[in-house]
């Protein structure tokens, strides 16, 4: 029920359009300059903005959340996006809680590296002969079985870092079920981050993306909210569009 409200009133809580690309780049002189250079690719731009913002299945408040997530994940770190979808998502009825969620959420997201370099690692410590046996104790088991409980899974890639790094994998589980058990956003809220940072063209985790989708739907998302999610993500090919609109007019304004 919360979740349903606090989307219900971010739909109309807001003043400003958040579906504008005028909006995003915030800057009359900036938009007229791109509209001067070249009317119709501002049009096409717009357009694509705004179709995508506008989509029916996603409130306003999940979009700003999801796109912040995309933005200030460290396969980006789009700082200016990063601020703009603060301030948007807050527009859209998203507490600071709510953004503080979506960052611890994301914090995971560079350990996916690992779950390919441990294993090769493994492989030459024991093409080296210097290969351990396999050790796992009682506190590893009860730190799995607490994952597990936040986050219904667990992914046997952590196995090889409780294995090498105890100090690390202590740490790595309890950064990443803390959003899951003091968070705001709903668990399918924030299955929908997870989905968003790993479907970019900055990142693209397949594994991960399949289960994230796989634990929402459980949740009971649809695929149209789902497939609005994808859609946020190729917003990121209009972001050279918008960043580079005050440079394009820094010359006229000069002259």
């Amino acid at each position: 029920m919360r979740e349903k409200a606090i989307d219900d009133m971010s739909s109309a809580s807001t003043n400003h359009d958040l579906a504008s690309l005028e909006a995003v780049i915030s800057d009359a002189g900036v938009v007229d300059a791109l509209r001067s250079t070249s009317p119709t690719s501002f049009t096409a731009a717009s357009e694509f903005w705004r179709t995508v913002m506008e989509g029916e299945h996603l409130s306003a408040r999940m979009k700003e959340l999801l796109l912040l997530a995309m933005h200030a994940s460290a396969a980006a770190l789009h700082v200016e996006a990063l601020e703009r979808h603060i301030d948007r998502a807050r527009r859209a009825g998203a507490s600071d809680e709510d953004i503080v969620d979506v960052l611890i959420s994301i914090v995971g997201l560079a350990n996916h590296a690992l779950y390919s370099s441990v294993p090769i690692l493994e492989e030459e410590l024991q093409a080296a002969g210097i290969d351990e046996p396999v050790r796992f104790d009682a506190e590893f088991e009860a730190a799995k079985e607490e994952f597990i409980a936040a986050r219904g899974f667990w992914n046997p890639d952590r196995d090889g870092l409780a294995r090498l790094m105890p100090g690390y994998f202590r740490a790595l589980n309890n950064i990443t079920t803390e959003s899951w058990k003091n968070g705001t956003l709903s668990a399918k809220e924030r299955e929908f981050i997870c989905i968003g940072i790993d479907c970019t063209v900055a990142h693209e985790y397949q594994p991960g993306l399949r289960l994230h989708i796989r634990n929402a739907l459980g949740h009971g998302a649809t695929r149209e909210e789902i497939l609005e999610i994808f859609q946020l993500a190729a917003l990121f090919g209009l972001e050279g569009y918008v960043l580079a609109a005050r440079a394009l007019q820094a010359p006229a304004a000069r002259e």
